[in-house]
Order: structure tokens, then sequence, then C-alpha cells
């Protein structure tokens, strides 16, 4: 059966254990929005849809408009009427798109109870549309043997969590470190600026944290403050999509910052687990930037995002901190990224010394963990090893009256070809290399247990 799978982040995932007699006919990612104009301009033959909560908006209206695109686009075609299921989890969007199965008998939509989707209930629902039946209104758990996995994943602390917009994810870790991740305390919550100088790696430490943590069950919205630069919009093109389209979502941070309380219609979903915060490339209101990007604002965001996440994310170039130093304060922690270099070291403490005051610097070298980025296990200094805690050693050494505290290191990323590759890819390099994965996994439980 030919069949277009719209899934955005998920595609690849699913069609890794492709069911025997279902052919996919999109080789690429698709969101809903996206799904009309590759209809009309491919063409191409299809005997059914199926559609996953990651393809959507979560923008109601706008999900309801392109529904009736693609649905109104196979009815006018001179094919057989292919079936088009749903498949959610939310049920906001269950009644939204509800009033179309009256209109459109070859539309239905699938409903899970559980916590996350299953892959056992992505095929199942490629099969249901294989054998041409007309899907139930209601999935419970698919069998016993499913029902006792879904009940230990709801046993998990991160069910504990109150108040979590979007708790689960269809993309699980493929390591042994969400057991140790499990192990942190009940209720945790941690509001994180990952910063240092630009150029550092910031945002791809960032992005892929935050990414590794929806994986992993936690709830996490990552926040660009880097209004200058924008970089998230490099590895999440959907977001850069929209917002290009919908100038209401092109001031995402903005609108945030001014109500704290409407993060859910402020942000952009990228995935169950997964929020973001920026601002699109097309924002240029000065007037609103001087109203509401500042201390007090910032501040009224995240004591909101912290009760609604278990990760709020920044992206906080160092040289920010000059605008939002009073913010400081209500950060638990900093994820400091440095290169294993001696000119990357310095320039990382000349940054702290020329944009905080010495209390603003301390409390800085308190309150952060080090993050090697670009590691090259051939650096050397004094003709040693520069290794990670070497790193976190040599910038407390004396070289700067500003850090004198240890600091502790959250781990290292090493660089090669294929950390390059995400940005073009819009797949983030945890999701596609099995050591990277490791790498930042080990970093997030580092900065989930805090400073000790």
């Amino acid at each position: 059966m030919k069949t277009l799978l719209i899934a955005n982040g998920i595609h690849h995932l699913l069609i890794e254990n492709p069911i025997k007699k279902i052919d996919i006919v999109n080789k690429r990612l698709l969101s809903l929005c996206e799904a009309h104009h590759f209809l009309t301009e491919v063409n191409p033959v299809i005997e059914a849809v199926l559609i996953t909560d990651e393809a959507l908006s979560q923008q109601l209206g706008r999900d309801k408009e392109d529904m009736l695109l693609l649905l109104e686009w196979i009815a006018n075609s001179n094919k057989p009427k292919a079936q088009v299921v749903v498949l959610t989890r939310i049920e906001s969007t269950r009644r939204e798109l509800h009033s179309l199965s009256s209109r459109y008998d070859n539309f239905s939509i699938i409903t899970s109870d559980l916590l996350r989707i299953s892959r056992l209930q992505y095929m199942q629902a490629f099969e249901l549309l294989l054998d041409n039946k007309h899907p139930v209104q209601k999935v419970h758990k698919p069998d016993n043997r499913s029902s006792n996995v879904e009940k230990e994943k709801r046993r998990s602390f991160l069910d504990c969590f109150k108040s979590k917009p979007k708790p689960g994810s269809v993309i699980d870790a493929t390591d042994r470190l969400s057991k140790d991740i499990e192990n942190i305390s009940r209720g945790i919550s941690r509001t994180v600026a990952i910063t240092g100088h630009r150029g550092s790696g910031l945002t791809s430490t960032a992005v892929n944290i935050a990414c590794e943590a929806g994986k992993r069950g936690l709830s996490a919205v990552i926040v660009d403050m880097d209004v200058e630069y924008r970089s998230t919009n490099m590895y999440f093109s959907r977001f850069h999509e929209q917002s290009q389209r919908h100038e209401e979502l092109s001031a995402s941070l903005i609108r945030s910052l001014a109500r704290p309380q409407d993060y859910m219609t402020t942000a952009f979903n990228i995935s169950d687990n997964l929020w973001l915060i920026s601002l699109g490339y097309d924002f240029h209101d000065k007037r609103l930037m001087e109203q509401f990007y500042n201390n007090n604002k910032l501040i009224g965001l995240l004591s909101v995002l912290r009760t609604k996440f278990n990760l709020v994310i920044l992206d906080m170039p160092m040289d920010l901190f000059r605008t939002f130093r009073e913010s400081m304060i209500h950060m638990d922690m900093f994820g400091l990224c440095v290169s294993n270099n001696l000119h990357s070291i310095l320039s990382t403490l000349r940054n702290v010394e020329g944009v905080l005051d010495q209390e603003g610097a301390s409390y800085l070298n308190a309150k952060s963990k080090v993050i090697v980025t670009k590691y090259n296990d051939r650096s050397r200094f004094q003709r040693e090893i520069l290794t990670p805690d070497k790193v976190s050693e040599v910038m407390t050494s004396g070289l700067s009256d500003c850090f004198t505290y240890e600091m502790s290191v959250a781990g290292s990323v090493p660089y090669s070809n294929d950390f390059d590759s995400q940005i073009e890819s819009d797949v983030p390099v945890v999701n596609a290399n099995a050591d990277y994965e490791s790498a930042y996994g080990n970093i997030l439980l580092r900065l989930m247990e805090g400073v000790k």
C-alpha cells in the first residue's frame, strides 16, 4: 500500500521497522503544513495517509485548515480516495478535527490514552490502514505485554512531575543513562543557562541537551535569548518556515516574555517533550524589544516555565549578562562552554571579566559546570594532554581573579564532520549518532544533578 507518512521528526524512526506491503512514498520529513505543497508538486499515487502529533503545529485552527487542504486534494483527485488517519494522544486535537469525520468518510482519528504513544501503536495504525478497516475512535493498551511496559513507565520518577505540557516522546534513548536519570530526586526542575564566549558551541549544546532530555522523558523548553543571531532557527527549520508565514510566531520570544502564562500558545512545539521560544529572522520591532526584552520580563518568564518543565535551557552568550545581570540568581546553574585549548580558555575568562563585576563573576564561577566543546584529544598544555578536568583546573588556577572556585566538569563533546551535518539535515546529532547521544546524555545527567 502506497502510504504518505506525515510525521515530521519521527519519520525516520517509523520507517526503520517497516511493515510488509507498506510503501512510504515520501522519503523526506513532512509536517502537515507542508503536505499540500508536496502533493501538488509531486502528485504521487497514494492509497493511505498516516499523520502523527509531531507533524502538527499544535495551533488548532491552523492545523484544521491544513487538514482541509489535504482532504480536499484527495477528494478532487481522480484516484480512489485514500484513507487518512490521525494518530494522536492530544485531546484538544481530537476535538478540533473530529468534525471533519462527518464530512469526509475517508478521514478518522485514533486517540491514545497512554502517556507515550508506543512503537506498537504506530505499527498497529499502519496495519489498520493496510487492512482497510475504519479505525476505532479510542485505542487502549494494545495487549497485556505492552500494558506491563506502560505500567513500568508510569512508575518511573518522571511521572511525579507536575504540570507537564507535553509528557512523553516516541523517541527513546538507546543507552542505560535513563536509569541513572531516574535516580534523581523526585519533583526536580532545573533552569540552566548555556553560556560562554560566542563561537564556543552554545547553541548546538543547548539544542542537543534539550533534545536528549526529551528522548529520556523529561519535558524541556529552549529559550533562545540570542536575538542578534537567532541560531536555533538553523537547527529547527520547521520553526523558521512557520515564523516566516505567521507574524505572531516570529515574535515567539517577545510574546512569551510579555505573557508567560500563555507559553503553550506563544512557544513553538518541536515534539512531544520539546518546545522552543525564539525570534524569527523577520522580527525587527525595536519598540517591543525595548518594552519586553529586559530583566524583569525574563525573571517572570523563568518563574512560570520552571513550574511547567523539567528542564529550562537558555541559549545565553556571555555578553548578554550585561543586560540580564539581575536574572542570574534565577538560574539554577550554568553550563560553561569552552574548548580545550588555551585560546578558548583565555577568551572565556576575559569575556567574564569584561561583562560581569566581581560579585557576578564569582556567582557564575560557583554555579557553573564546564562543558568542553569541540574536544580535541591531541590538544596539550604544558606538555600534558588538555583533558576536560585539566581545562577546569587551568581556568581556576589564577589566570583570572574572577574564577577562584573549583568547577566540576559536566562532560565533553568531540568534534567530527557529523557534527556540522546536523544543521543541513535538520536532525540534531543526538538523534543520528550514538557517540553524541552518549556524550550529551552524560552532560544532561550532570546538569540535572545540580552543583554539588
